[in-house]
């Protein structure tokens, strides 16, 4: 089996007019999102710039240094960069409107970049939730809060996107990302709903059941194409209205959120029937302990958590050194009994770090 960067040379060298832009096409555009563009010359908030040159900035003023993106986030994002800006399927894309917004305040982790193809369409990246702790707040957040401030964003900037190029679009993310991209499609204007060929949630969590009834209503769910790994958590939370693709992965639980280790079969993902045993007993319990809490019990509870790790003076996952997370992990083990196993599968989530048989 193969990965994405096993597509990329086996594909790299047929342009959408010879080979259909694929839904692994989308998963590589969605990965690039994650990538901080303040990184190079180009201030692509203001201007744009192809792929090539994008990648060749960022190994000129970067080649001597080993740049982490983040603990969840794969440093290999940064060698996609480098594979995308050397082959001719994607390095004449043209990459504009980059949007990047930490709103610690507004509890809000919000970035965007869209993709012109070149064959008359443009993609919309959504950027999942990166190694900041104010967003996985937001994310935690949605399981009381409907809508979050990045969702809203989402819709505004496909809005503002719409507006501002002509052609279809497609629209897409990985794990906050998807669920972004997912909320913008089916709450934008039916106008612009027309002009999407297609919606890609790779991993990305559910929606409470007040926005779900309200998507119901709308006519893009056709479109919205929901790809999970076997062990999937991320994406299993909350509620969907579409129905999921189970993709084969060669990590193991948590890990799989991992897109790198999604395994392919020519174009397109190697399909499985299900999630395994293991990730849907997880789902189910953290299913059953969401839905037993009220809104105020949820907040409480997000409140609780986060306040332990920001205590610690800690503004991304990454900040935070082996002394204070076991302090946290001592602190998360004088919680209520009830609340005490939650809190800590959370942390534990949020690090990736194994959970004990």
């Amino acid at each position: 089996m193969a990965n994405i960067f096993d597509y990329i040379d086996w594909r790299g060298d047929l342009d959408l007019t010879q080979d259909p832009f694929n839904e692994v096409d989308s998963l590589i555009l969605s990965t690039v999102s994650y990538i901080d563009f303040e990184l190079i010359e180009t201030d692509l908030k203001k201007d744009k710039a192809t792929i090539r040159e994008a990648g060749e900035q960022f190994n000129r003023l970067h080649a001597d240094e080993k740049i982490k993106a983040g603990r969840l986030v794969p440093d290999s994002i940064f060698q996609l960069l480098d594979v995308l800006s050397r082959t001719p399927r994607y390095r004449d894309m043209i990459l504009s409107d980059y949007v990047n917004q930490i709103d610690e305040e507004e509890e809000k982790q919000f970035s965007a970049i869209t993709v012109n193809l070149g064959d008359g369409s443009y993609y919309i990246a959504y950027r999942g939730t990166d190694d900041t702790i104010v967003g996985w707040k937001e994310d935690f957040n949605m399981s009381f809060k409907a809508p979050v401030p990045s969702q809203l964003q989402a819709l505004d900037y496909l809005k503002k996107i719409a507006k501002k190029k002509r052609g279809k679009f497609r629209i897409g993310g990985h794990s906050k990302g998807g669920n972004v991209a997912v909320y913008a499609a089916a709450f934008t204007s039916p106008e612009i709903q027309k002009r999407i060929l297609q919606v890609h949630n790779f991993d990305g969590p559910g929606f409470t059941k007040d926005i779900i009834d309200q998507m119901s209503q709308g006519k893009i769910s056709e479109r919205i194409q929901t790809i999970v790994p076997q062990s999937s958590v991320i994406g299993m939370l909350l509620e969907h209205e579409e129905s999921y693709e189970v993709v084969a992965s060669t990590q193991l639980g948590i890990f799989q959120h991992d897109m790198f280790s999604w395994q392919l079969q020519r174009n397109t993902f190697v399909k499985v029937d299900d999630i395994s045993a293991s990730a849907y007993k997880v789902d189910h319990t953290l299913r059953e302990f969401i839905l037993s809490m009220n809104a105020e019990e949820k907040e409480e509870f997000v409140e609780t958590f986060f306040c332990v790790l920001t205590e610690t003076g800690a503004k991304t996952l990454s900040d935070l050194n082996l002394k204070e997370i076991l302090a946290i992990m001592k602190r998360l083990n004088k919680e209520e009994k009830e609340n005490k196993k939650i809190l800590t599968q959370a942390f534990r989530m949020l690090l990736k770090i194994p959970t004990k048989k």
